[in-house]
């Protein structure tokens, strides 16, 4: 469960910035809250934002930090790593560390994880990790468990920290000293050292909400589903896959009598199959296999490949969040997914859902809250963006007998682009 994601000088965002899923004091549609260790989370939020106010960086900047975590290294040679260069502030000539610190909460357990990047421009071999950071909380006290600078790491050896990593004192400062002689610059030491010398167990939690418990899709249309079978689920032959959570989208969406189904492909691993997603339509009393791309909608497609993980949020848990999510599926679909993931009876596992959108119907009391509904507006003068929710403004401004959307168009919450394209057109005729 997410509960604070902090940011800062990545894109279009140069100062530190914070997307808070903490509910703030307003009581209206306190039963939809998540209620865990004694915080009240926000089970859901949207992100509003003219076109190029930053977004997408947001979900982008979140991606990144899960592609360092689980690559573990500034080396790898992933598509997002591939671009590090590029993601810093750019209107400044400052040479500032990329900054990522995600509060969260993973098998009972509640962390706060930090690090650093610093590059320079266009200059791969500069990378480098120049601060780290891990936390706990236990009772409503912050255990640091250690604090990596750029050359040096030191494990705290007070008496809170040995009892959790299970280490005597005089032990771990031989093991400190042993892995500062070997500090790589550009790994992370979480995912390493800490993890195959200090506590695998903490690590592997740390871990594994970043790998099987926070979903960042940036660009949300089905190309290639990743879905694999183990030998053991095999038959000899290809076969087809019927999931019933997909079957019930496609039903209950009234897409059509056709079903939705994975048909298995030959794959480079002999010990695994790809899954293609196909529709299966009837003609002549006969059933015809199709590529899903060819013949259901965009809308369709993006609420199918919603579809895969959606059973695995309400059964595990965890936070998906998506750009433009409602693009291309109708607002009451939405409205419909969001009901679940608002209702504390269906969604007892905690997941969470974050989407950006430019569709205004949401700005609705009745399905969000005031801090649920975010904002992002860049500063046409410095190209910085920032965020802000609806509860950040006072009691006077936002009354729970405004009408947001109204108010929205009207300009009163910002984050709302004005262009006046006439004049634009004009002016460019008169220099014709």
């Amino acid at each position: 469960m997410l509960i604070k994601y902090v940011f800062q000088n990545f894109r279009s965002f140069k100062n530190k910035t914070q997307l808070n899923m903490t509910a703030g004091r307003q009581s209206t549609l306190d039963e939809n809250l998540i209620r865990k260790n004694n915080l009240r989370i926000l089970p859901s939020s949207v992100i509003y934002g003219a076109n190029a106010s930053g977004k997408s960086n947001i979900i982008m900047s979140l991606a990144l930090m899960r592609e360092i975590v689980l690559q573990g290294s500034l080396k790898a040679l992933s598509p997002d790593l591939n671009n590090l260069e590029l993601y810093p502030f750019a209107h400044s000539s400052e040479q500032k560390p990329m900054l990522f610190e995600l509060e969260f909460i993973n098998k009972d357990s509640h962390f706060i994880y930090f690090f650093e990047v610093l590059t320079k421009s266009f200059d791969k071999d500069k990378r480098q990790i120049v601060a780290e950071q891990l936390w706990i909380k236990k009772n409503r006290t912050l255990i640091q468990i250690f604090e990596r600078g750029l050359r040096q790491v030191e494990i705290k050896k007070d008496k809170k920290v040995l009892s959790i990593i299970q280490y005597d004192e005089k032990l771990l400062i031989e093991i400190e000293n042993k892995i500062n002689k070997n500090l790589d610059p550009t790994e992370l030491f979480l995912t390493h050292a800490f993890k195959t010398v200090v506590s695998s167990e903490i690590a592997d939690k740390v871990i594994d909400y970043f790998q099987n418990k926070l979903i960042v899709v940036s660009d949300f249309t089905l190309k290639k589903t990743n879905i694999t079978f183990s030998t053991t689920d095999m038959p000899d032959k290809s076969f087809f896959a019927w999931n019933k959570t997909l079957d019930n989208f496609v039903k209950n969406a009234d897409f059509g009598p056709q079903k939705v189904m994975f048909k298995s492909k030959k794959s480079n691993d002999e010990h695994s199959a790809d899954m293609q997603l196909v529709s299966v339509y009837k003609y002549n009393n006969k059933e015809i296999i199709v590529p899903a791309e060819l013949m259901e909608s965009r809308g369709t497609l993006k609420l199918l490949d919603f579809a895969i993980p959606f059973e695995s949020l309400f059964m595990e848990g965890g936070t998906f969040i998506l750009d433009e999510f409602d693009a291309s599926i109708h607002p009451e679909l939405i409205k419909g997914i969001l009901s679940l993931f608002n209702d504390p009876t269906v969604n007892k596992k905690e997941a969470q859902l974050i989407f950006t959108t430019h569709n205004p119907i949401y700005l609705n009391k009745k399905i969000f809250r005031r801090d649920q509904i975010k904002f992002v507006e860049k500063d046409k003068d410095t190209f910085e963006s920032t965020i802000y929710s609806l509860a950040d403004f006072g009691s006077t401004d936002v009354r729970n007998d405004h009408n947001y959307l109204i108010n929205y168009f009207k300009g009163n919450y910002g984050a709302i682009p004005y262009i006046d394209f006439g004049k634009l057109l004009f002016s460019e005729a008169q220099e014709e």
